[in-house]
């Protein structure tokens, strides 16, 4: 997919474990760590592939980004993914909360510590996302924010 380097993956993954892993790069698990290290230099091949990333297909089966398992302090499952959003020309990073499949009927013996997990990798994700913008990666809001722009002027 044209357009992802290591340096924008660098860039992503830094901001993103700088919000999930709070207490510093020590709490990172080790296969996931080597995330935090990536450099403009070195290829990209390597960092697309299993157990940490995979491939996210489109309806017609082509290619259209990759989620990256990275996990947060509280959750394993949260994910940073880089959609390749054909219609716009662009890649996009998002976090998937990875956390709409938890029980979320009121009567389950797990249902306030679920809604409670639901709404810190809320928080999370918003958070990071606003790095990413701040620091002028494309997510989806600022997808949005610029096709609205351009289809007012």
């Amino acid at each position: 997919m044209p357009g992802l380097t290591c340096a924008l993956l660098g860039e992503a993954c830094r901001i993103f474990f700088g919000h999930a892993y709070p207490q510093g790069e020590e709490t990172i698990p080790g296969p996931r760590r080597s995330y935090l290290r990536i450099h403009s230099g070195q290829p990209l091949d390597p960092l697309l592939k299993s157990p940490i990333c995979q491939a996210l297909p489109t309806q017609n089966g082509r290619q259209g980004g990759w989620s990256f398992r990275l996990g947060s302090a509280c959750y394993p499952n949260l994910k940073l993914q880089v959609v390749d959003c054909e219609g716009a020309g662009a890649l996009v990073f998002c976090v998937d909360t990875h956390d709409g499949m938890l029980p979320r009927d009121p009567s389950h013996p797990d249902a306030d510590r679920v809604a409670a997990l639901q709404a810190a990798n809320r928080q999370l994700k918003e958070k990071i996302e606003e790095a990413w913008e701040a620091a002028g990666l494309l997510t989806f809001n600022g997808l949005l924010r610029r096709q609205l722009a351009a289809s007012a002027g």
